[in-house]
């Protein structure tokens, strides 16, 4: 499984640059396609605290990264008849978001099973 962290700077690195694309692509950019590079950069301050396995950190993060998922998806138009460069961006932000909730909940699962803390010995 991967490390929280890594998958943490991963996710926050594709919300920085598809929300940054998302804004300057468009001919008149949303002030809401800022959201995904503030949250981005947001979860790139708590790398250092989930490299030193902070349950609440951890905790926070999870939910903080659903929680943008299923607003980045609300963001997508499905009214219109074609599919926009913006609600590409957003679909990968929101996929991205997912993905890296069920990382975390992974972790998170398997430190449990193990009981021991193994998974993290190598980072300590």
């Amino acid at each position: 499984m991967v490390h929280p962290y890594v998958v943490n700077t991963i996710n926050a690195l594709v919300l920085l640059i598809a929300g940054l694309t998302a804004y300057f692509v468009t001919r008149a950019p949303a002030p809401a396609a800022l959201l995904a590079p503030a949250f981005g950069v947001a979860l790139l301050a708590c790398t250092r605290h989930l490299r030193k396995h902070n349950q609440f950190v951890i905790n926070t993060v999870t939910a903080l990264t659903l929680i943008a998922g299923f607003t980045f998806l609300l963001y997508i138009d499905f009214e219109g008849g074609s599919w926009k460069i913006n609600d590409m961006l957003y679909l990968l932000m929101g996929i991205s978001c997912f993905v890296a909730a069920v990382f975390y909940t992974g972790t998170f699962l398997s430190e449990r099973r193990k009981k021991d803390n193994t998974i993290y010995k190598d980072d300590l």
